[in-house]
């Protein structure tokens, strides 16, 4: 069984992760094209190493995150620009909502 310590940096080293792949999917967005699907199933996949992490006390959030990681999914599976860059948005609200949420704990 990991330690506390070990939990909590491979915690951070997933968070980095998902942070450094979020970037690029962002900035593909932002240059108005969608994401590569390489780039893509790596975020999906990472996302969902960080929710196999998830402390108890933030299970609501991180369900609400995979809630939107699958609409983010569907969006990606439809091709449509639009609807992915939605859904994109809504993921990123929700995990920054997520972290206002920790910071004032």
């Amino acid at each position: 069984m990991a330690t506390e310590k070990q939990q909590q940096d491979e915690f951070k080293s997933v968070k980095q992760r998902l942070s450094a792949i979020q970037l690029i999917i962002k900035k593909d967005l932002k240059d108005g094209r969608l994401p590569i699907m390489d780039d893509v199933r790596r975020f999906i996949a990472t996302s969902r190493e960080m929710d196999r992490l998830c402390r108890s006390q933030w299970r609501a959030a991180m369900d609400s995150y995979i809630d939107r990681l699958g609409s983010f999914e569907k969006a990606m599976d439809s091709g449509e620009l639009q609807a992915v860059e939605d859904a994109f948005h809504e993921l990123i609200d929700r995990k920054e909502t997520c972290h206002k949420e920790f910071r004032q704990r």
